[in-house]
Order: structure tokens, then C-alpha cells, then sequence
């Protein structure tokens, strides 16, 4: 009977991180700030590029910077989600499409990401962000 507790148990705590990195990409729809930073560990690490900020404060900042001039349309799948006892680790795709200063620009990467359990919820741990491409619409990005 364990087993299938175990497997049940994964099959949830997988649902959990794949809603986890849904909700981030609607709070950055909605330029919800706060309920971003919610989503990550109080010592959380967001990393993208030669950005490399950790815990809640500096999240903030960064995160109301990087949304008053853009609104992000991120949508995220091919998750690959690797459970370890209250830790995880996965890997996300990402595509964003975005207004800058009145240009439509498209992006695509990924995200390789760290999730603890905090108390019954997912968070993250240490998200960092590759991006592949980010170029305006009407260039494409081949």
C-alpha cells in the first residue's frame, strides 16, 4: 500500500510545481509583483543572465524594475520535474512575447529551477532563466 501512497504522493507534488511555474507566468501577466516573489523561498535566488538576486527584498526590486517598462506574456511547458523528498529540481521551457516602447518582441529560453516544500506548498528555491533568442516580432528570430 506504501507504493501507491509514494506514487500518488509524486503524482501531486508534481501537479503542485507544474502550477507553481503557471501561476508565475500569470502574476507576470498581471504585473503582480508581490505574488511572485510569494511564490519564491524567503532566501529564494532569482538568476538570469549577469542578474543573480536572493531573497524576498531584493526579488522585489528587481522584479518591479524589470516590469515598469514591459508586461511579459510568458508561457511555459515541456516540463521535466525531479522529485527529491521536500526538494526538486526541473527544467521548463519558455516563450514570451512582450511590448517594449510600442514593438512587439518575441523571446524563448528556459528556466532550470530548484523547488522546496515550504509547509504543504512548492516554491522556488533558485530559478535561472537562458534565453535563446529576444528580437522584435516583425524580424523573427530565425
Amino acid at each position: 500500500m506504501r507504493d501507491l501512497e509514494d506514487r500518488i504522493q509524486a503524482i501531486e507534488d508534481r501537479t503542485a510545481i507544474v502550477e507553481l511555474t503557471g501561476r508565475y507566468c500569470h502574476m507576470a501577466r498581471t504585473g503582480n509583483v508581490e505574488g511572485i516573489v510569494d511564490l519564491f523561498c524567503e532566501d529564494g535566488v532569482m538568476e538570469s543572465g549577469d542578474t543573480c538576486e536572493k531573497g524576498h527584498e531584493r526579488l522585489l526590486g528587481v522584479y518591479r524594475e524589470a516590469f515598469s517598462g514591459l508586461r511579459p506574456l510568458p508561457c511555459v511547458h515541456n516540463h521535466d520535474i525531479t522529485l527529491d523528498g521536500d526538494h526538486a529540481t526541473g527544467c521548463t521551457s519558455v516563450e514570451i512575447r512582450m511590448v517594449h516602447e510600442g514593438e512587439a518582441i518575441t523571446a524563448a529560453g528556459h528556466y532550470d529551477d530548484t523547488f522546496r516544500r515550504v509547509g504543504s506548498d512548492w516554491k522556488f528555491e533558485h530559478r535561472d532563466l537562458t534565453i535563446y533568442h529576444q528580437v522584435p516580432h516583425l524580424k523573427g528570430w530565425a
